[in-house]
């Protein structure tokens, strides 16, 4: 243990094979600790409750001087001598603020995800049932993950990438979802001081070669349209119902698949979707055709649930999910192999347009973002369109119902 007058000069000079620590003459205490590496960690050294301690001060660099750890070790000094042990302290500060897995993924689902609108948040928690070891959806994704036990300050980067690219492999679009939701949570815990780095940021996942999609956003034609009504007649109910909406509607799926009875007035035929459950945070006025009353109708007298129009078949008190498996199951029964709902959305946005509805009113019907198709004029232009949306998807409504009724041989399919 060399005891030398520590100087700036002698601290910057100093180098060592082996780690070795040294002590000041001028600052009774204070130590400096030397690495093979070339790092220098000022510490202190004291004795407390019959043991000696070495206190961490802080490492020798550009922003932290030796006259710094001097004035450390002083105030250090006075509080030891008045019965304070520090090294027991900050371990005990330490184990105190050390958090699991699964203990930082609960806080951040309830200071986090539930902030968000409702949709995102039951993605979420979908996907973050694969982050955790044991808790998937199948065999498969139970047996990866992390353990929630573990202190989430001991998972290493490398096994985050690890585990990411052995997803990417199958499935990459999961995979960046996943990324990016662990770099959330990463983010939520480094700004508790729960971690000292977001070890989920900037991870480049490998792209699977492009195939060639099952589907694409396209508009149905009169024939498919027809086809595919009959279909939606003979599936599950709520599903059924769901899917003859959205071809009514021409909403988003996301929106629709939320739809609350305290939202609808079938007496006034109007639904008022709110903003928390819009794509857009913009609250928004659609009119119900007659056919969307029938249908919101003959669902409310089934009382399938107090809450959702569409209520989930397997969940309790939560609506559907997801489209994907129902529509490509009622594309494998189908001709129009290549179904999908948001196509659906394609369809009315498409009629409407053959209908010769205006693009401001278009865009009103589909609530995007600008209302009216240009950011100026939605800037000053604040009237509602109520009557035009609803003009518009009664005229749309029209049209479906003479494609459904039509005889087949009757109907085009350009």
């Amino acid at each position: 243990m060399p005891k030398v007058k520590f100087t700036t000069k002698f601290i910057q000079s100093i180098k060592s094979e082996k780690q070795t620590d040294y002590y000041d003459l001028h600052t009774s205490g204070l130590g400096l600790r030397v690495s093979p590496g070339g790092s220098k960690t000022f510490f202190y050294r004291y004795r407390a409750n019959g043991k000696n301690r070495r206190y961490t001060i802080n490492r020798f660099s550009k922003v932290y001087s030796l006259a710094q750890a001097r004035t450390r070790a002083d105030e250090l000094r006075s509080y030891t001598k008045k019965g304070g042990d520090p090294y027991i302290e900050e371990k005990t500060k330490k184990n105190v603020t050390k958090k699991t897995f699964g203990e930082v993924i609960s806080s951040y689902k309830e200071k986090h995800v539930s902030q968000l609108k409702e949709s995102t948040q039951l993605d979420y928690k979908r996907r973050i049932k694969h982050l955790i070891s044991g808790d998937g959806a199948n065999k498969k994704t139970k047996s990866r993950g992390f353990d929630p036990e573990r202190y989430i300050k001991d998972i290493k980067r490398s096994e985050v990438i690890d585990y990411l690219h052995e997803i990417a492999k199958s499935s990459p679009t999961q995979a960046k979802r996943l990324q990016a939701i662990l770099s959330g949570i990463f983010k939520f815990a480094k700004d508790r001081e729960w971690v000292d780095f977001n070890i989920a940021r900037e991870i480049t996942l490998k792209k699977r070669v492009a195939k060639d999609n099952k589907w694409q956003n396209r508009p149905f034609n009169d024939q498919e349209l027809k086809i595919l009504w009959k279909e939606f007649d003979n599936h599950n109910e709520p599903i059924g119902s769901l899917f003859k909406m959205l071809t009514i509607l021409g909403q988003r799926s996301g929106e629709t698949r939320l739809m609350k009875w305290q939202d609808l007035n079938l007496k006034e035929r109007y639904w008022f979707i709110t903003s928390p459950d819009t794509k857009n945070k913009n609250s928004t006025y659609v009119p119900l055709p007659d056919k969307a009353i029938e249908i919101l109708t003959a669902l409310k007298n089934r009382k399938l649930n107090k809450t959702y129009v569409f209520p989930s078949p397997v969940k309790k008190d939560k609506p559907i999910y997801g489209l994907q498996k129902a529509a490509s199951r009622i594309g494998e029964k189908t001709s129009v192999n290549d179904f999908n709902a948001h196509s659906l959305r394609t369809t009315v946005t498409t009629r409407l347009a053959e209908l010769n509805i205006s693009p401001q009113v278009l865009s009103k019907v589909l609530n995007h973002k600008n209302g009216t198709g240009n950011s100026v004029t939605a800037l000053y232009n604040r009237y509602d369109y109520k009557k035009e949306k609803r003009a518009a998807l009664n005229k749309w409504c029209g049209k479906l119902s003479d494609i459904i009724n039509k005889e087949d041989q009757e109907i085009t399919t350009a």
